[in-house]
């Protein structure tokens, strides 16, 4: 996070721009060396962020029911939708951009998301339903990319002994 004299709350509620979100850019798809990744920081262009949790349901309705059906989530495929601004000579979103053609295993990195009191989820994505520019001519170009979990992500509580989640781009590179 870049020094700010912007508050990080407004009465009792953390504003959103104190979470940071990085990207993978040299290939790494191992998640148990996401601290030798090269990270860069998703934030340059970006003013909108939806996690979403994807579920897949059983939904089945039994005669003791009366009429009424049950659900159960059987499993999830967690994603982060980030939509915005392109900004080109950004790392992170020149990253992204160049992957617009690619299939396949070329479209898996690592993501990390640190939270607002310093917890990080990590973990391995499949990059989707990239947009690397469009819009109105006399408009800002748009970017938008989906990024899906593959598996359950790893996560790792503030202050813990994984690195220094509260200075996640300590010695120039983001450490958990």
């Amino acid at each position: 996070m870049a020094d700010t004299d912007a508050p990080a709350k407004i009465g009792k509620f953390i504003l959103n721009w104190r979470n940071n979100f990085y990207i993978a850019v040299d290939g790494e798809t191992d998640v148990d060396n996401y601290s030798k990744a090269k990270w860069e920081r998703l934030a340059a262009g970006i003013n909108n962020i939806t996690p979403s949790d994807n579920p897949t349901t059983a939904n089945d309705e039994y005669y003791d029911g009366e009429g009424f059906g049950t659900a159960d989530v059987t499993s999830k495929r967690i994603q982060f939708v980030l939509a915005g601004h392109r900004v080109y000579d950004d790392p992170a979103q020149d990253y992204l951009a160049s992957k617009f053609l690619s299939i396949g295993d070329d479209l898996k990195t690592l993501f990390k998301y640190v939270d607002a009191q310093g917890n990080t989820v990590v973990g391995r994505v499949t990059l989707t339903n990239e947009t690397p520019f469009g819009g109105q001519p006399g408009a800002k170009q748009t970017f938008s990319v989906t990024l899906v979990f593959n598996g359950k992500p790893k996560y790792i509580p503030a202050g813990s002994d994984n690195g220094d989640a509260k200075n996640p781009t300590a010695n120039g590179n983001p450490q958990v």
